[in-house]
């Protein structure tokens, strides 16, 4: 994390997501379009992700040899893409969201997307920047500058950030800092959602009918393991960092949805 490419990569992010919000204020796109754009755009980020990380596996079978076990290959080879790529993650989210919210026609529910699509764009696409995942699968900065699948992490994220501050900035949308309320509930049900999902896709080890460990943890969300890292041996640790997270995100959620505020009091002031 914070290696030189990974700087750099936040600095182009950055300039991106300045060079969008400004493109996006002075053309004035309806929030319809630019959903679409986004919409299109992010359906062809995921195209290039599986490109990148799809792998052809040989198909094998477990034997036992002389009391080892080894994997006997069967002839066949299929694509596979590891279960930590499957679009679940927030900001893969954001898809789906986009959809919503052009299907959607109840402007009571369509504001309640918005305010979805506005807060965890935001938050999610920063923290992704920030905290890149992909960061440590490149050995030096030319690698990381040059891959093809850091060119689609980093432009999708910067483009979801800038969706989400364009949301915000527009009167079609007309989002209230009450309308906060409704981004953490739903961010609340799919953040206990990938508990089950976590478990799902998690390979559990088990000796017999007792369950001995875990292979292979998948973590959307960071719901299961933090994303600093720090070991989480019992139950009441892992307690804590649910609290810990709840906490963060009551002093984060409302200082992005503050600007909001800010802007209506402006506007009734003029």
């Amino acid at each position: 994390m914070f290696s030189t490419g990974h700087i750099i990569w936040i600095i182009i992010s950055l300039v991106l997501i300045v060079f969008g919000v400004l493109c996006c204020r002075k053309k004035h796109p309806s929030v319809d379009r630019l959903l679409k754009v986004c919409l299109l755009l992010g359906l062809v980020s995921e195209v290039v992700k599986v490109l990148c990380v799809i792998e052809v596996l040989p198909v094998v079978k477990p034997v036992v040899e002389n009391g080892v076990l080894v994997y006997q290959e069967t002839g066949r080879y299929a694509p596979y893409i590891e279960a930590e790529h499957l679009p679940f993650e927030l900001c893969s989210l954001q898809m789906p969201f986009m959809l919503l919210a052009l299907i959607v026609k109840d402007e009571k529910w369509r504001r309640r997307i918005f305010a979805l699509i506005y807060g965890t764009s935001i938050i999610g696409g920063t923290m992704a920047l920030l905290l890149s995942s992909i960061a440590p699968d490149f050995a030096t900065t030319r690698d990381f500058l040059l891959a093809p699948r850091a060119w689609q992490f980093f432009l999708y994220h910067a483009m979801i950030i800038v969706e989400g501050i364009y949301i915000g900035m527009c009167e079609e949308c007309d989002l209230h800092f009450r309308d906060m309320k409704w981004m953490m509930l739903f961010v609340v049900v799919l953040d206990f959602a990938t508990f089950y999902l976590n478990s799902m896709m998690t390979v559990p080890y088990y000796s017999g009918k007792e369950l001995m460990g875990l292979a292979y943890p998948i973590n959307y969300f960071s719901s299961y393991n933090n994303p600093l890292g720090i070991v989480v041996k019992e139950k009441w640790q892992w307690y804590i960092y649910l609290l810990i997270r709840i906490g963060v995100a009551m002093v984060i959620t409302p200082l992005v949805f503050l600007p909001l505020r800010l802007k209506k009091h402006r506007d009734s002031d003029v």
